[in-house]
């Protein structure tokens, strides 16, 4: 993945600079799956996806502050989430998770993925041979090894002792867990992670597992309160790589996930630094850009509710799903430019797919109020009808009794 040319998404921006997508709108239905397929074509010779498997507290409880579930809005990245720490999910729920996302075979672990990615994993979950697998694709075949949190915890256990841990650039320290309101300080400042990303503008973190960089890693960044302890350590290891960062996850980077605007890139080049993947060297649009991406899935799942709900009361929805399939389009043409490094072309595609997002929500709204207003026309039609019948009922029991003459009384007469 490293050491290639990045290309640019040539047909994207003659297009744009000709005009002839805005003269000639039609042409997006052209145009937008065949860059789609040139771009992929051309990504898939440069760097292409990151394939991440990912282990450990993977849940969705986490919400925005879930380091998995920022990653897997970038384009860039194709992350297999395997929530496997029993203290949040179960131990039976963890062990089933496993069996059913671990690679079968050490074959298939080394050509599927490209990452390994943990965060506070649990190595009760791993069997022995799972774990040796870990370590050998690392230094036999290259993966990256991205760890997130824990090496020994005193809450799970850890993998201390295996084969897994001596792959990874530190060993744990004295103390384990530690909490407190830990400053970011940078160690070397010609790191292009530590360079590009504002780290020392971080909020402090509540809390970092206490950890010793070994002899011949690269100590990156430190965390500092009372005491110093490594933050980001890395090292090559035989044909591949492995980078630790201390911050515990979720609750000890919760202030970085509330309050420091690049923590989504923080995650994001944290892994591309592991995996090889080159870092985008303008983090302000990177930054728009993956904004963007979230932004659009938050948009897409509210159309779908939209139209789903129009459907429930038989309204017509097959115009808007071709509009969907026309913004899809233009998402996959935006991930293509993404993928092949043209991060200007990926945005500028992306306001145009937020625009027609907007619009299909728009239309969506107003298939809604029009189903709904025929819902309210039946109601009225349903209470009036009711209404009526209940006049009806209390006109003749209550109007129309006076022209009957009431009966007397057939008690007979006593004696």
């Amino acid at each position: 993945m490293n050491g290639r040319t990045a290309p640019t998404l040539l047909s994207v921006s003659a297009l744009r600079e000709s005009g002839d997508a805005v003269a000639h709108p039609w042409a997006w239905r052209f145009y937008v799956p065949l860059s789609v397929a040139v771009a992929l074509s051309v990504a898939s010779g440069y760097e292409g996806r990151v394939r991440v498997i990912c282990f450990g507290d993977v849940i969705a409880e986490y919400g925005q502050f879930n380091s998995f579930v920022l990653i897997r809005t970038d384009p860039a990245i194709d992350a297999t989430l395997v929530p496997s720490r029993p203290q949040y999910v179960g131990s039976e729920a963890a062990q089933r998770n496993m069996r059913t996302y671990m690679p079968r075979t050490y074959s298939r672990l080394v050509e599927d993925y490209d990452l390994i990615l943990t965060s506070d994993t649990d190595c009760s979950v791993f069997t022995t041979e799972w774990v040796d697998w870990l370590a050998r694709a690392v230094t036999d075949d290259g993966l990256g090894l991205l760890w997130l949190g824990s090496i020994q915890s005193q809450s799970f256990t850890g993998c201390q002792g295996t084969t897994l841990a001596e792959v990874l650039p530190c060993q744990p320290g004295e103390d384990l867990d530690v909490t407190g309101s830990f400053s970011v300080r940078i160690v070397d400042g010609k790191e292009p992670l530590m360079v590009l990303l504002p780290w020392q503008n971080a909020p402090p973190l509540a809390r970092v597992n206490s950890q010793v960089a070994r002899q011949g890693s690269s100590l990156w960044a430190k965390a500092y309160w009372v005491k110093e302890y490594p933050l980001m350590t890395y090292w090559k290891m035989g044909k591949g790589a492995a980078l630790c960062f201390a911050g515990k996850f979720p609750g000890g980077v919760m202030p970085w996930a509330q309050d420091w605007a690049f923590f989504p890139e923080a995650v994001i080049y944290l892994a591309y630094r592991t995996a090889g993947r080159a870092l985008p060297r303008d983090v302000l649009l990177f930054r728009q850009l993956v904004g963007e991406f979230i932004d659009y899935e938050g948009r897409k799942s509210m159309a779908a509710s939209a139209i789903a709900f129009v459907e429930q009361f038989g309204g017509r929805t097959d115009t808007l799903y071709r509009q969907l399939d026309d913004v899809a389009n233009r998402k996959a043409a935006a991930d293509a430019a993404y993928l092949s490094a043209d991060y200007e072309a990926s945005l500028a595609i992306m306001d145009e797919a937020k625009a027609d997002q907007l619009a299909v929500m728009e239309m969506a709204m107003k298939a809604k109020d029009s189903v709904l207003l025929w819902v309210y026309i039946t109601e009225w039609c349903a209470i009036t009808a009711t209404i009526m019948v209940t006049s009806s009922a209390v006109w003749g029991l209550m109007i129309k009794r006076r022209l009957y003459r009431e009966a007397g009384s057939s008690r007979l007469p006593r004696m």
